[in-house]
């Protein structure tokens, strides 16, 4: 038995340190600080916010509002833990009508690095600028004054091994543009104006109705092929009211990545499974494997029927009634997206039929409920006719005989490995200049993390140049993406460079570049090839370096040799 130690082990910490682990709970990485200062300025009810970032925001970010502005005793308040003028006593957390509330968004921030509060009271003839160091508060003094602008400089720079782990200056800079996109499309009115390096990266007027906050994010194009839905507001068994809209994908507009999805409940970015499969499950007649929906999806509820004082970014959220939640959003885009000759008793087909699970899991590789059976009877399988040299099962599986036996190939990851190995070797691509270059615009988060790798789209055959202001031109492209979607296909790659660090090697993103390209042009289900077509192809996939497998690991072919069909038939 060990000894007990004579002096006590277990101390308080210190302030300072206390400071420092609670801010790790809030501030995960710059993202974070421009979070909960534009969630600051909207509370103050600005009608103009302006970021300005400086590398990453790692040595600068910068939110100037035309807000209330405050008065010096609350500027000088508002740094200290738990300091909010959101709540008063405890029942004011079940009904929260503001994006901040729980008093540690300045005081964290302030504890890991250099921030200056300039600040105005609208009543007030001048105003006050607060310097602290690492949580000490250095200076106050008088200034003049319009709202507030919050500056935090050199992040981290007192906790080293927290600024270690973050990500390279493009990734980082993404996070920051995925944040502000947020927070545009939840207050479509406000004007945010935003600076990167000095260099205006995104200018969005107020705007009067979402479809227009989306074209200015996104392009006519892209809100082209969206679907607006909308469900009448509903009372639930409380008579608390419910509303549910928004945009959509159209059918066959869909992605291969879950990147423009997004959920707000109450003008609150979330991240919520229910909301999510309730999507997929409206959809899941129409989506194949590795297919995902765009969605803009708004929920308008009363706050006492959600709660956000789950965690602590507030992204997770907790409803009192989520079936309901869950069947509303279903009948929602379900009436959106199915034809109005087909829409009688839709509501009741939606909201009587359908339950929810308990457990409800994504993951980056599956459609959860919406995965369409390669049987589904929406895509039957072609008629047998004794022309082919190939028997087609279903629509992405093709029989031949094979030596001493029967060989199915599955047409869709035969051509991914192909096409993958091509994109990834820069082999056999060959180049055609468009005789007409054309342009491609992207949000700002993807642009900034094409900016870094176009020399590499270039190699594979994509001569692709950046043309300023979040747009691309285009002025050859290999054959295999002639006619191609490559607004798509560019925000797929960028998508899938947002977890690649400034440390990844250039042969790791050449390999998810050319993975999301394969992916994109690959031939589809529903699409026969020719018996030619087929024989080249099979032919292709001989030469591939791993042509038993997909990029994504699953098999292209399967064969079934004489000895195993003998045993089928029990002939052995």
């Amino acid at each position: 038995m060990s000894a007990m130690p004579e002096t006590p082990v277990i101390k308080l910490l210190d302030s300072t340190l206390i400071d420092k682990i609670a801010a790790g709970e809030v501030i995960e990485r710059p993202a974070s600080v421009v979070k909960e200062l534009i969630e600051n300025s909207l509370d103050a009810g600005s009608s103009s916010i302006e970021i300005e970032i400086l590398n990453g925001g790692k040595h600068l970010i910068r939110v100037a509002d035309d807000g209330g502005g405050m008065v010096p005793e609350d500027a000088v308040n508002a740094i200290k833990r738990h300091a909010t003028s959101k709540i008063r006593q405890e029942s004011d957390l079940s009904s929260l009508r503001t994006l901040g509330f729980r008093g540690e968004a300045l005081s964290s921030i302030s504890s890991v690095s250099r921030m200056t509060i300039t600040t105005a009271h609208a009543d007030r003839p001048t105003g006050t600028t607060i310097e602290i160091h690492g949580g000490v508060v250095k200076s106050v003094r008088e200034c003049a004054a319009i709202g507030t602008t919050i500056e935090a400089r050199e992040l981290f720079y007192n906790t080293p091994a927290r600024k270690k782990f973050l990500k390279g200056t493009q990734s980082e800079l993404s996070y920051i543009l995925e944040t502000i996109t947020n927070a545009a499309l939840s207050y479509i009115n406000v004007k945010f104006v935003v600076n990167i390096d000095e260099r205006e990266s995104m200018n969005l007027p107020g705007a009067a109705t979402l479809a227009e906050r989306i074209q200015q994010i996104y392009g006519a194009a892209f809100l082209d092929g969206l679907l607006p839905f909308k469900n009448a507001a509903r009372e639930l068994s409380n008579q608390a009211i419910l509303a549910i809209e928004g945009f959509t994908s159209k059918e066959g507009n869909y992605r291969r990545s879950r990147s423009h999805q997004y959920m707000f409940i109450n003008q609150r970015p979330v991240k919520d499974n229910v909301l999510r499969h309730a999507v997929y499950q409206a959809y899941k007649t129409l989506l194949r494997d590795g297919q995902h929906p765009i969605f803009f999806l708004y929920v308008d509820i009363d706050p006492c029927e959600v709660d956000f004082n789950v965690h602590p970014t507030k992204k997770e959220v907790r409803f009192a009634d989520r079936d309901a939640i869950y069947r509303t959003t279903i009948a929602g885009i379900g009436k959106a997206l199915i034809p109005s000759a087909t829409r009688k008793n839709m509501d009741a087909a939606f909201s009587e039929n359908i339950e929810i699970s308990e457990n409800i899991e994504f993951s980056e590789n599956t459609a959860g409920a919406s995965k369409a059976p390669d049987s589904d009877p929406a895509t039957p399988p072609l008629a047998f006719t004794h022309s082919r040299d190939f028997i087609y099962l279903g629509d992405v599986y093709a029989a031949y005989a094979h030596r001493d036996g029967l060989c199915v190939i599955d047409h869709h990851a035969a051509h991914e490995r192909v096409l993958y190995e091509r994109f990834k070797n820069s082999r056999e691509l060959i180049s055609g200049r468009l005789l007409f270059p054309y342009n491609v615009t992207l949000a700002a988060r993807e642009y900034a993390l094409l900016c870094g790798n176009l020399a590499m789209l270039n190699d594979m055959g994509i001569e692709i140049e950046d043309f300023g202001k979040d747009t691309f031109i285009i002025r050859a492209l290999p054959a295999e993406l002639l006619g191609a979607d490559m607004e798509a296909i560019l925000s797929d790659i960028a998508s899938g460079l947002v977890d690649a660090t400034v440390a990844s090697p250039l042969a790791v993103i050449k390999d998810l570049i050319a993975k999301r390209i394969a992916c994109h042009s690959s031939v589809r289900g529903k699409a026969v090839l020719s018996d030619r077509e087929l024989s080249r192809l099979i032919e292709d996939l001989k030469a591939a370096d791993d042509p038993d497998h997909c990029p994504h690991g699953r098999p292209t072919q399967i064969y079934f040799s004489l000895d195993n069909l003998r045993k089928q038939f029990k002939r052995t």
